[in-house]
Formats: structure tokens, sequence, C-alpha cells
């Protein structure tokens, strides 16, 4: 396998960002790009074993920020993570068996993310893949913060690894996971600018439809209701985020235009 960097994105992550940094001592260089925080994040990546570089950047968005931090890295394979995620075991061998020769063709490589809340594996949200090992010289970043999208540059490929990332696996319970409103409201508005810079809108089915289809994707089909009442509440978490993109869509493509009077 080529020589590995490894970036890490963050801000307000000092109870998770040790384990993510042990995660990654098998890589030959480590970044750490904080973008504000205001606990020990900072301080506890800077005395960390693996001694990381850490850098601050001000935040400018999930696509631009990701792009910043995999252009700090020494080496031209980089495996970017966020603070809070890990590089399992099973994922890391994988990466380091990869020849030359596989990786010739590639610009990235997708693995399945496993997503944990209150330390409980969410059954619904898996496989989840994620673009996290990239080549930073042969992809094309896409400007919009979300979803982070990358594209690779004509002649090479994107292909998928098996080994998961762990996403908060290491997070206490906290009710802020099943009650995040600002977090969902914020998100909410990215995906719907988003969708609507693609010219994408909100129909009437869009706003009838998608949230019903949504909890039955992830409730029965996703396997959601395997989990008891765990599995009904995320159903009902991911639902209520869609409602939300949906209902930003329509607002930014009809109410946001200046309201037309007419004369008595």
């Amino acid at each position: 396998m080529a020589t590995v960097s490894a970036c890490i994105i963050c801000r307000n992550e000092a109870d998770q960002i040790e384990a993510c940094l042990y995660s990654l001592a098998w890589c030959a260089d480590i970044v750490v790009v904080d973008s504000g925080s205001t606990d020990d994040t900072v301080a506890r990546a800077s005395g960390h074993p693996v001694r990381p570089r850490v850098l601050r950047q001000e935040w400018v968005g999930y696509n631009r920020q990701r792009q910043f931090a995999v252009q700090q890295c020494r080496h031209p394979w980089v495996l970017a993570l966020d603070a809070d995620e890990e590089c399992s075991p099973e994922l890391a061998a994988e990466i380091q068996a990869l020849s030359e020769s596989r990786l010739t063709a590639m610009a990235a490589w997708a693995m399945p993310r496993r997503n944990f809340i209150a330390g409980r594996w969410v059954r619904c949200w898996s496989p989840d893949y994620q673009v996290r090992l990239v080549h930073r010289d042969r992809l094309e970043w896409d400007s919009l913060s979300l979803p982070e999208t990358r594209r690779p540059r004509a002649g090479f490929r994107t292909a998928t690894l098996r080994g998961p990332l762990w996403h908060n696996r290491t997070a206490p319970y906290r009710l802020a996971d099943f009650n995040d409103g600002p977090v969902m409201a914020e998100r909410a508005e990215l995906l719907a600018r988003e969708l609507l810079a693609r010219g994408r809108r909100a129909t009437w089915l869009n706003l009838l439809l998608r949230p019903s289809s949504t909890f039955l994707k992830y409730y029965l089909l996703r396997g959601g209701f395997l989990q008891g009442r765990f599995g009904l509440v995320v159903a009902y978490k991911t639902t209520i985020g869609v409602m939300l993109k949906y209902s930003v869509l329509y607002a930014e493509q009809e109410l946001a235009r200046p309201i037309r009077r007419t004369s008595d």
C-alpha cells in the first residue's frame, strides 16, 4: 500500500477526538483541522501520543473544510475523518493491504459507516457508505457544502471497501441525539438549498409521500423494527429530518420570493 496520511476536521469534540486519533496511529501523517473549539479539543489533540499536526481554520462549509484538510497532508492518499469517527481495525488492515496495482486507476474508496447512538448500533442507518479514502490529485470537489460531493477526474474511478468506519461509538447518552433541533434545522437548510441549486422542487408528491416512504424504508425495509422501540424512534427521527428538508425547500422556492400585490 502507498503511504497514507489522515486528516480530521473538528470543533468541540474533546470527548471523542482521542479515540479517533488512536484509530489512526498506523497512518504516516495525521492532520487535525479545528474550526474554533471552545473546549479541550485542541489541547487533547496537541498532546496526543500520535503527535498530529494541529491547524486552525475558520469554518468554510463541509466540502471546502474537508478539502482544506486533505490539502494539508503530506501524502497523496488521505483517509479523511470527523473527530467523532474511528477507523476500525478491519478497515485499517484492509487499507494497508491494498496493492499499488489496485490503486493505479482509483481516485477514491468508499466504506460502510456503522453509526451509534448512546452506545447502540443503529441498524437501519447501515450501510451508510462514505467516500473517505481519497487521492487528493484525482478528485474534483463540489463547491456546495452538503452533501459532501467529490467526483473522480477523467480516467479514474471510485471503489468500495468492506471494513467499517465507526461513528459516535464512544459517545455517551445525550438527549441531543434524540432532540437535536438546531443541528437538524441547519442540516435541513443546507440540504434544501443544495437541492434548489440543482433545480429540484418540493412538489405535492414530495411533501405528501417522502416522509411516509422514508419511515417505511428505515423502519421496515432496513430493519429498524428489529431493534424495538429504539428502532422506531430512530425511524421517526430520520423521517422528521426529511420532512424538514422538503419544508425548507418549499419555503425557499415559494415563500422567499417578493409578494406581488394586486391593486384593489
